[in-house]
């Protein structure tokens, strides 16, 4: 091994390169003992260097390698006799493998008649027979050929969540890259067609599959069960490594994003993040994916505080950042210079499923939930995503169903506002399955007609299931993965969410960049949007009836005028339009017939049902026709 060691630099942590001279450089308490340690790969040799405690910054330490044949080690930071991954890692080895028996955590011996010294011989035992995970050396030589992030506005965005993994694990090939980004990259198609703008990933940061679990939870969670979401604290700047294929080769990733935004679409991925992590890590981090993979945007579950930190910083302007609450006033200030705002939380979802399946929702309520908007930020809208039941499930099964789990279906959310339509999980009945296909239309429509960005989660486009599993966590397997099925009704599915992106798409006043007001402020003749219920112009919202009519004037951004009828009543409905206004229906989710039909005064929607109506302004002739039609009557 034949390199010079010289002073690293303090500025920044973890591994920097700077023409023939590597840095390693890390943070922690004063007066400790910090080395370096390089493994040589394919041997068992091991070398250990001091790191020199920086005189200005006592709990910086840092050393320098001058002509280090980087290519041929892997490293690892030792602090006080205890060795670690570097924290700002750009790659790890040693989980090349999803889920690799070798790194299964071994139980602890508690017994009290085992003898101290015979426990530590035990427990150095597992640790040799345990792989070790290491810190990988990353310099990109990628070739971004002049790559442009997508400047996809607010209003035209459409979110397909998905997991990396589970997105094609379920597809009926033998590939050996499916659960890899290579096999999302295949299928960027299938997704562009169907009307997707912006793909958000699950964790795809390396953490460790296997739940390392706190002694005092060992009773309450089965041992070793594996962490399939990745939601968990883990090594924030490297890729995962099973998911990058056999190379392990983090361009990969950047083939996958840069394959996106050649479709002009969006790469967004979620960071966990607990107390415990140092919130500027977290900014690092953040500012690493996006400059060194072109990341678009971040949803963050965490502490608010950490949130607000993202969303003042100017170095992640032009990124979009999501978290379950953003104050409009944080948003539209004046010395805004940060990143894009999102407010995404399940308040949409609540309202629209009590609706759906009759359990005390709220018709008011739901009409403020299909305007929210706000003109600084945005809103993500879904009723179905990984933390909860399918679409499908929420109008199949009235209970979760968590029984995998192995924690005696006490984990999930007990209160979901689902509805099993008659009866529990699968059946044969056609009645029943009519239903469900009716109420998980109905789900669609209502999520990509209101003003907010639509959220599909992986596989509700085709009617997926969990078998009334709602806490997915740990499910690698059929339960938590896509089915690629090719039924009838997943065909139908699929065609039928194209239509509804597409009418969405095509008339600009279902997702304004600005909210309603409900007033006609710019002398159009109407209000930019209004109520109707049996009578036009007014709701008797106090009644709280299960039905509403919703009139978009097409001179607040559009060139026709737009009714959505609302049924969620078990019975028809009688519907008053406005009636200076010629109507066609344009779309009905529970019948193929009514398209294209003219009416004008009201109209009667059927049980559970949405329409979109369009509508013209009646010329004079129209008007002298009716009226003289009255008067023959008469």
């Amino acid at each position: 091994m034949e390199f010079n060691i010289c002073k690293g630099k303090y500025e920044t942590f973890g591994v920097t390169k700077d023409k023939d001279i590597l840095s390693f450089s890390l943070q922690t308490g004063e007066e400790a003992n910090c080395n370096l340690l390089l493994y040589e790969k394919e041997k068992e040799t091991v070398y250990r260097i001091p790191m020199v405690q920086d005189e200005a910054y006592p709990t910086v330490y840092t050393v320098g390698l001058q002509n280090f044949k980087w290519e041929e080690y892997d490293y690892n930071f030792e602090i006080d006799g205890i060795e670690s991954v570097d924290s700002y890692a750009k790659k790890v080895i040693g989980r090349e493998t999803w889920a690799e028996e070798r790194r299964k955590p071994r139980e602890e011996y508690t017994e009290k008649f085992v003898p101290e010294k015979i426990k530590k011989q035990q427990k150095k035992l597992r640790e040799q027979e345990q792989k070790k995970i290491k810190s990988g050396f990353y310099f990109s030589e990628f070739d971004w050929k002049n790559d442009k992030n997508p400047k996809i506005r607010k209003e035209d965005m459409v979110i397909y969540k998905l997991h990396a993994r589970g997105f094609t694990m379920g597809m009926k090939t033998e590939s050996s890259q499916k659960g890899t980004f290579e096999m999302v990259e295949r299928k960027l198609d299938y997704l562009k067609e169907l009307g997707i703008t912006s793909l958000l990933f699950m964790p795809i940061y390396e953490f460790e599959e296997f739940l390392l679990l706190d002694k005092d939870k060992r009773e309450e969670h089965p041992v070793n069960m594996l962490n399939y979401w990745g939601y968990t604290t883990g090594n924030y700047f490297a890729p995962k490594a099973s998911y990058l294929g056999e190379e392990n080769n983090p361009d990969n990733l950047k083939r996958l994003i840069y394959k996106m935004h050649q479709l002009n679409m969006e790469f967004m991925a979620e960071f966990y993040f607990d107390k415990k992590v140092n919130p500027y890590l977290i900014i690092d981090a953040m500012r690493y994916w996006k400059g060194e993979y072109h990341v678009d945007g971040f949803r963050i579950i965490g502490d608010y505080t950490v949130a607000e930190l993202v969303a003042k910083d100017a170095l992640l302007s032009g990124c979009k950042i999501f978290y379950d609450g953003f104050s409009e006033e944080l948003a539209s200030a004046k010395w805004r210079f940060g990143p894009e705002l999102y407010t995404y939380n399940d308040a949409f979802m609540y309202q629209v499923r009590r609706l759906l399946n009759h359990q005390g929702g709220n018709i008011y309520e739901f009409s403020c939930q299909m305007k929210r908007q706000q003109e600084h930020q945005g809103f993500v809208n879904f009723v179905a995503e990984n933390n909860g039941f399918t679409l499908w499930d929420a109008f199949s099964y009235g209970r979760k169903h968590n029984e995998e789990n192995r924690e005696d279906n006490r984990d999930g959310n007990d209160w979901n506002y689902s509805s099993n339509c008659g009866q529990e999980g699968v059946t044969k009945r056609r009645d029943i399955i009519r239903q469900r296909e009716q109420k998980v239309k109905n789900a669609l429509a209502a999520t990509v007609f209101s003003q907010g960005v639509p959220l599909i989660w992986m596989g509700d486009e085709c009617g997926n299931t969990q078998n009334g599993n709602n806490n997915a966590y740990c499910q690698d397997n059929e339960i938590g993965w896509k089915d690629w099925k090719n039924t009838k009704l997943s065909r139908e599915m699929v065609a039928y969410l194209q239509e509804l992106l597409q009418l969405r798409k095509s008339y600009p006043i279902l997702h304004r960049s600005k909210p309603y007001q409900m007033m006609d402020y710019e002398n159009r003749g109407y209000p930019d949007l209004s109520y109707h219920g049996e009578d036009g112009w007014q709701v008797d919202f106090e009644r709280n009836r299960g039905f509403i009519g919703m009139f978009y004037c097409g001179a607040y951004g559009g060139k026709e005028h737009l009714y959505l009828a609302y049924n969620f009543q078990n019975e028809s409905q009688k519907m008053a339009l406005p009636r200076e206004i010629s109507w066609s229906i344009v779309f009905d989710t529970g019948s193929e017939k009514q398209k294209k039909s003219k009416v004008t005064g009201e109209i009667e929607v059927a049980e559970n049902t949405i329409l979109l109506l369009t509508g013209k302004e009646r010329t004079g002739k129209e008007k002298a026709d009716k009226n003289g039609k009255k008067q023959n009557r008469n």
